[in-house]
């Protein structure tokens, strides 16, 4: 495996073959990057079609379904996972990535990681920092998949958000995710 470490102070997302790992902090994103490989097989992309909720059970909690829309570009979430859902204070299932406010992080719009896979046709991994109540440094580490009903069009992405790393009390100090 070749890669490099992400770094909780490192502000990045690249995409990546899919093949040459990143080196993970997350084992939860590793799980769905060895996951999303064993779909897609020798293929570019698996289809949502493929995924088993049954096999990725224990990250469901961290997993994200992504809808793709083009002209303009647009990432709509389908299905938000509970642990994400309890991190942001808000469901956000069925509301665009560029209509929500991520106060934590700087309110940054995702659709461009989203835009980033897709231009790219390949996975992508992430980490974001952001402060706490003005004083503790607080990061998350993300993977996004591309996925494809017929082959060549990603039309939808997995994803994971993963928070292992934090202490599960102070989550409840962080701002609510908001609409613009």
């Amino acid at each position: 495996m070749t890669g490099r470490a992400l770094l909780p102070d490192d502000d990045s997302f690249h995409t990546f073959d899919g093949l040459n790992l990143p080196l993970f902090r997350s084992s939860r994103c590793a799980t769905l990057l060895r996951y999303w490989n064993q779909l897609r097989g020798n293929r570019a992309f698996p289809a949502r079609s493929e995924i088993d909720p049954g096999a990725i059970k224990p990250i469901l909690p961290h997993v994200l379904l992504v809808g793709i829309e083009y002209e303009p570009f647009r990432a709509l979430y389908r299905l938000i996972g509970t642990e994400i859902a309890r991190f942001a204070k808000f469901d956000f299932t069925g509301r665009y990535a560029d209509a929500l406010v991520f106060q934590d992080d700087g309110a940054e719009d995702w659709t461009r990681y989203y835009r980033e896979v897709v231009t790219s046709r390949r996975p992508g991994i992430g980490i974001n920092h952001w402060t706490v109540e003005g004083n503790f440094r607080r990061w998350i580490e993300f993977i996004i998949c591309p996925l494809s009903g017929d082959g060549t069009r990603i039309d939808q992405c997995i994803a994971l958000e993963d928070y292992e790393h934090m202490n599960p009390t102070e989550i409840d100090t962080l701002p609510a995710v908001s609409e613009h």
